[in-house]
């Protein structure tokens, strides 16, 4: 099945791309949206494995080749892509490998000089500062949805209490459904100038250098768009503590302002990826998402 996949998608870029030599192709399919592809060990191609991928890749092309030089860390720059059609398998995007490894949440801990921890977050909160103040209506020529709305989040409450609810425990369900209320019902948590945000910015996404404990580069913008900034902060909160949040505020001071919204969607993600599992039929993410609500 694998060797199947792989000669599709090598079909699928020769198909629009003749030229380019393809000696060696590695294939990891563990992503929920994307079958990732690394061509010669030096390209990598991300294929829309469900819909909603393959609807929002133009959009996450655009973005991508609007911000290069106007963000101090390096990201994708796509030089190979299919935007033209949106088919799951056939939409895709190519881009030259950023040397780096994952930041997980156990290789930032084990860290222990404080001073370079300190570093990334300066690093990590400079980013978003510079990705959350670009002038979006001049810089994308195109126009990007508003996401986390209000009623987007009812419409989540909404589909996790029918579609995860019979799953849980009782007393998760109370938790949720608390979690959930509290902030649908004070406004003043969901008022908010929407910026240009990451909207997946965890530790999978955040790449850094394992010799000189630095980041090199942030990928996968496929969730980018206008929203709360509180997003990709809650994605540094859940992922590497309460003591690097704070050390942002020196660089990014509205993430201090901003620390109950942050809070909220920490309790939000293993959710939304045992929605998406439901949804999608992709066990995994079901089973991965509700770990702590069974």
């Amino acid at each position: 099945m694998v060797m199947d996949s792989i000669s599709f998608y090598a079909q699928q870029i020769k198909k629009h791309y003749p030229d380019l030599e393809i000696e060696t192709i590695i294939l990891n399919q563990q992503g929920q949206y994307n079958d990732v592809l690394v061509i010669n060990h030096a390209w990598v191609f991300r294929f829309a494995k469900v819909p909603v991928a393959a609807r929002t890749l133009r959009q996450e092309v655009v973005i991508l080749q609007n911000l290069q030089d106007r963000i101090s860390l390096t990201i994708p720059n796509p030089i190979y892509y299919n935007i033209e059609e949106d088919a799951v398998g056939e939409a895709f995007m190519g881009y030259k490998m950023i040397p780096g490894k994952p930041l997980w949440t156990d290789d930032f801990q084990n860290i222990s000089d404080l001073e370079i921890r300190k570093g990334i977050a300066v690093q990590l909160s400079g980013f978003l500062n510079e990705l959350h103040h670009i002038p979006v209506h001049e810089v994308i020529p195109i126009e990007l949805p508003w996401a986390d709305t209000r009623k987007e989040w009812v419409n989540i409450y909404e589909r996790i209490q029918a579609k995860l609810y019979a799953y849980m425990r009782p007393d998760a369900r109370q938790q949720v459904s608390k979690h959930f209320e509290d902030f649908l019902d004070n406004p003043d948590l969901y008022k908010f100038e929407p910026v240009l945000r990451h909207g997946d910015f965890g530790t999978n996404n955040i790449l850094y250098d394992p010799w000189n404990l630095s980041v090199v580069g942030i990928i996968d913008f496929g969730g980018t768009g206008l929203g709360d900034p509180a997003i990709d902060f809650a994605g540094l909160l859940i992922s590497y503590g309460e003591t690097l949040y704070e050390q942002c505020y020196a660089v990014y001071p509205e993430m201090e302002q901003a620390l109950k919204r942050a809070r909220f969607y920490c309790g939000t993600f293993a959710l939304e990826e045992a929605l998406f599992g439901i949804e999608n039929g992709d066990q995994t993410a079901f089973q991965n998402g509700m770990v702590k609500y069974v």
